[in-house]
């Protein structure tokens, strides 16, 4: 996906995720063979459901990293979106086969239902999946079947028709209503209950335009309205719900639109939003590959870009996901190789790398919070046939600090900076994961590089993690070459190969 694509040209992209090439080396892995694996297919006229064992026909495997734990699905299921219910259990979606999954993490057990209506090939990219108040799971599919309900306890699953396909969804944990934007359809729509007998049409959809060439991608609920990013325009918008006496709601009215039209800065292709407090947005941008910090009442941006890739490509940041203890947001980097965590108290970026999976980029195209478990996120692996889980609350054996808090260059100039590594844990000597090496990042360009200015560390950049407690001092050069003026981040990281560490300072380039 490439950093100069349009905003139209990204949506269009989006929709049809595009192939990739070959990622990097062998580590820490050790398998675990699922105990059961099922397929459930629903017979419509009866509504009975037939179990048929399928283990024998998939490679039916999981992967234990230090943080991350891989499962792997049947061949070309293509998982995309993922839910934790409210008991635990973890549900995908193939975009690859007519398959609604579910895996239980605590045996490994996994089972396939299929999805009784077949749509066409290559049309079925599934984006969002939320559980509903009955524990229902929703689900959305790209093609002539759009929106899903499925009962676990029947197994059964019931079609809903939208004007496009729900890019995503979010519940409403007051009404129970369920809300979605269609990225090519250009609404945003709710699903609501009106009654408890579904075979007599228990649920209204109801949708409202929000403007052509809008493409509405990301959503968040708050009070009585509803926010979303606007791909193509660049912009975030917020509506009011409009409900009659009844809850059902009849239409939505714009109340604001962020940033105003003569703010200098405006969003680059923005996915998706959530606020941290009522004056704070936290934006994911595609188009410059950053988590963004926007405060509301100031208009003012503080982008924060993930850590360089050996790649050399941008990272692109996609969903947004709270933790459940509001210490900081999940996201999923879309090319980075990465699921990443950044914690909002203290602005640091934790970076944690998937296994390898013999491709140049893992597609990681949605994750997942565990409602039970603050430490816990789930994703999937959209090339690689897998989903996985990280543990946040692991010890990164290594610290990264620095005394400052911005750094001021003008044209031509230079700075240094102190940066100290402490290792918190020992690490064995004989590991594959005995250094930590610095590099630095910056918000100055997509791929996290400098722009006219270089990045230097003076006395090496590596450091031994065989002896806890030590700590080493290493000096960053900062040199502008007539960098282009304006207010950045520069991101100074610790990496051991499986997790990595970035700390932010300002960073502000004069004239």
């Amino acid at each position: 996906m490439s950093k100069r694509s349009s905003p139209k040209a990204m949506a269009a992209i989006l929709a049809v995720v595009v192939s990739a090439s070959l990622f990097l080396s062998y580590y820490y892995v050790s398998e675990i063979v699922p105990q059961k694996t099922a397929i459930v297919t629903e017979n419509k006229t009866s509504n009975t459901a037939h179990l048929h064992g399928v283990s024998e026909n998939m490679e039916a495997s999981s992967f234990k990293s230090t943080y991350i734990t891989e499962y792997s699905l049947p061949n070309d299921t293509s998982p995309n979106a993922i839910l934790v219910d409210n008991n635990g259990m973890v549900w995908t979606a193939g975009s690859g086969s007519d398959m609604l999954l579910e895996l239980d993490p605590k045996s490994a057990d996994l089972t396939l239902y299929q999805i009784p209506e077949k749509t066409d090939m290559g049309d079925r990219m599934s984006w969002s999946m939320v559980e509903d108040k009955d524990n229902s799971i929703w689900f959305s599919q790209f093609g002539s079947d759009p929106l899903w309900r499925f009962d676990p306890q029947t197994a059964k699953f019931e079609l809903f028709h939208t004007s496009d396909t729900p890019f995503q969804m979010k519940v409403d944990n007051q009404t129970g209503d369920i809300w979605f934007t269609t990225l090519s359809g250009n609404t945003v729509g709710v699903v609501q209950k009106i009654s408890n007998n579904t075979a007599t049409g228990g649920y209204k959809i109801s949708e409202f335009s929000v403007g052509n060439d809008t493409y509405p991608s990301g959503l968040t609920l708050r009070g009585n309205s509803v926010w979303i990013t606007e791909l193509e325009k660049g912009k975030v918008a917020k509506f009011d719900v409009l409900r009659n006496s009844d809850g059902l709601v009849t239409g939505i009215k714009k109340a604001l639109e962020i940033p105003p039209a003569e703010n200098k800065d405006q969003f680059s292709i923005p996915t998706d939003l959530l606020f941290s407090s009522n004056d704070t947005l936290w934006v994911t941008e595609h188009g410059t590959s950053t988590v963004t910090k926007y405060k509301i009442n100031s208009g003012e941006f503080t982008r924060f870009a993930t850590s360089q890739n050996r790649y050399g490509v941008a990272s692109l940041p996609f969903w947004l996901r709270k933790s459940l203890d509001d210490q900081g947001i999940w996201f999923d980097e879309h090319e980075g190789g990465n699921v990443a965590f950044f914690n909002i108290k203290n602005e640091t970026l934790t970076e944690f790398k998937l296994p390898d999976n013999s491709k140049d980029v893992t597609y990681m195209l949605n994750l997942a919070t565990d409602p039970h478990n603050t430490c816990k996120a789930w994703f999937s692996e959209w090339n690689a046939d897998k989903i996985g889980m990280v543990n946040r609350c692991l010890l990164v054996p290594f610290e990264i600090r620095s005394d400052l808090h911005s750094v001021v260059l003008s044209s031509e100039s230079h700075q240094k900076i102190d940066v100290g590594v402490l290792a918190r844990q020992a690490v064995p000597i004989g590991s594959n994961y005995t250094t930590v090496i610095l590099n630095a990042s910056s918000s100055m360009e997509p791929a996290a590089g400098f722009v006219n200015m270089s990045a230097t560390f003076e006395n090496g950049n590596t450091f031994d993690l065989t002896q806890v407690g030590k700590q080493q001092h290493f000096k960053l050069l900062l040199e502008d070459h007539s960098a282009p003026p304006g207010n950045y981040t520069l991101g100074i990281s610790a990496s051991d190969g499986i997790v990595t560490r970035t700390i932010f300072l300002g960073l502000i380039v004069n004239p």
